[in-house]
């Protein structure tokens, strides 16, 4: 299961997410370090529109600070996966073309045009130790 972030989220924090990710899309399969056109191509399952106001900053456990999503994000989905895909979900910026977070979710067939109901997901920065 891969996961990835942008060297953006790297040198600016989860803000960067919450400021810059305005489309959220379930991926049938992701290598890190795909690029933009990647995400949004063959491997694209659904997409939904994302705001600033998607996003919530809090804290985490200990000084740790998380990003959650939005829960109740849904689509229909555009393409089918096979039995067993590796699903993930990126978050881009589609206005300077960057994938800027990905994460795995539970993998289960996609069927076209079936509804997909994006989880809330959280993103924790943690404090180095």
């Amino acid at each position: 299961m891969a996961k990835w972030v942008h060297s953006d989220v790297l040198d600016n924090g989860i803000s960067a997410i919450k400021a810059n990710a305005n489309k959220q899309v379930l991926l049938k399969a992701y290598t890190p370090g795909d690029s933009y056109s990647t995400v949004n191509g063959t491997s694209k399952l659904a997409e939904v529109a994302m705001a600033s106001g998607d996003y919530t900053l809090g804290s985490g456990s200990g000084s740790s600070r998380t990003l959650t999503t939005a829960a109740g994000k849904s689509a229909t989905a555009s393409a089918s996966s096979g039995a067993s895909p590796d699903l993930h979900i990126a978050f881009v910026d589609t206005v300077n073309s960057k994938v800027l977070w990905v994460t795995d979710v539970q993998d289960q067939a996609v069927a076209l045009n079936n509804p997909v109901n994006f989880p809330p997901l959280v993103y924790t920065a943690v404090q180095p130790t």
